[in-house]
């Protein structure tokens, strides 16, 4: 500890209550997402704090669920209905106490003690008021730690947000597929019970053979069972949509939705440009490179206090019985005699090394999250065009 850094304690000081009370409003981070997520998903986020707000969002709700819901739509009344969303979006705000707190100044002590002798006479009285300055000169780097750690949060945030809206959209075109599934049945069904009619007509008639007319009936009670199997398995996906959207029991079962599936894109993405892609955009992926820079910034701190432990200076001022006051500076310095703070640090060495391993772990994951996506986007194409161009014709 040089004599210029205490000469700068003042100033240092000073910046950093500024800066710890600006740019830290729950407001502006939840703005900040939901520009993000209006661009991915073209939804809003809405994080009601009163009952006003909160009449407005419902309101909203309402109106949506008044319509045929498409995913968008759907996506849509997640981002305001979803509790656990909403949740999660409180992880913004315990991550802004976190910054908020790592930017303050720690407060400083006051100590007094008040001494009668015991023949009588004056009062001997003292006090101190004494303050932690090493604590006080690292506050901006541990602010920076903390912002990282911040920016981190909300980025697992967005990546939680993103999910949702995935999941969402995933679960409205199950829907929308087995209600066009089961039209299809309810056709096959109405076809086989005419075909399976005539079957025993003919039976009766002498025209086919016993078996012939067993395989007619076997195929219409099959489709029947198949009609039942995907009426609940139609009603199985709703609720799975009325869960991701938060919805009640009485309105799970009175919203409709858009029948008819979003036609397919004309091509594939190309592997390589979607993996660079979600490389570049997957927000967990950012989120765990802001942790690997906390780390950082955490072993910095660690290697700058681990041989001064603790510094605090103040002002002792005291009355003895006489009426004489003393006082002057006062110095309070942690040694190091058998805790030299080589576990603290291991243990950060081993928290940094293991977020890089977890970072490096995770992008191969997703990587192979997307190479595996595609091989199912061409063979479900290549099926499509193999029974549109083939077996329907």
């Amino acid at each position: 500890m040089t004599l210029s850094s205490l000469r700068s304690l003042p100033s240092v000081s000073f910046c950093v209550v500024l800066a710890g009370c600006s740019g830290i409003h729950r407001e502006s981070a939840l703005s900040e997402s939901s520009a993000l997520i209006r661009e991915r998903t073209g939804a809003d986020l809405a994080a009601p704090r009163t009952q006003l707000e909160q009449r407005d969002v419902d309101a909203r709700v309402v109106s949506l669920l008044s319509k045929p819901l498409s995913a968008s739509s759907a996506v849509q009344i997640a981002m305001l209905n979803n509790k656990r969303l909403g949740a999660t979006l409180e992880e913004l705000n315990l991550s802004q106490a976190a910054l908020l707190e790592a930017s303050q100044l720690r407060n400083p002590s006051f100590a007094t003690s008040l001494r009668f002798p015991r023949g009588g006479g004056g009062s001997n009285s003292e006090f101190g008021l004494t303050g932690d300055v090493l604590d006080w000169l690292l506050t901006p780097l541990r602010r920076k730690m903390a912002l990282r750690e911040y920016a981190a949060a909300k980025k697992r945030v967005n990546h939680e947000v993103l999910d949702l809206a995935a999941d969402v959209k995933s679960a409205m075109y199950e829907v929308q597929a087995r209600q066009q599934f089961l039209k299809k049945l309810e056709t096959a069904s109405e076809v086989n019970g005419i075909s399976a009619d005539i079957a025993e007509r003919l039976h009766k008639a002498g025209n086919i053979s016993s078996l012939e007319l067993l395989q007619e009936q076997i195929n219409a009670q099959q489709v029947v069972l198949d009609l039942k199997t995907a009426r609940a398995d139609l009603q199985t996906a709703r609720e799975r949509v009325s869960r991701l959207l938060g919805l009640n029991s009485a309105d799970a079962s009175r919203w409709e939705f858009v029948e008819n599936l979003p036609t397919l894109p004309s091509s594939d993405p190309a592997a390589g440009k979607a993996e660079a892609l979600a490389l570049a955009q997957r927000q967990d992926i950012a989120a765990q490179r802001e942790t690997v820079a906390a780390y950082e910034h955490a072993l910095v701190l660690m290697k700058k206090t681990r041989l001064i432990p603790g510094l605090n200076l103040g002002v002792d001022t005291e009355r003895d019985t006489d009426g004489t006051r003393l006082t002057g500076p006062t110095l309070e310095l942690e040694l190091p005699l058998f805790n030299w703070g080589k576990a603290k640090k291991l243990r950060v060495e081993a928290e940094l090394a293991q977020a890089k391993d977890t970072l490096q772990a995770l992008e191969s994951e997703v990587s192979s999250d997307v190479r595996m996506a595609i091989t199912d986007v061409r063979s479900a194409r290549e099926r499509y065009d193999h029974l549109s161009k083939n077996l329907l014709p």
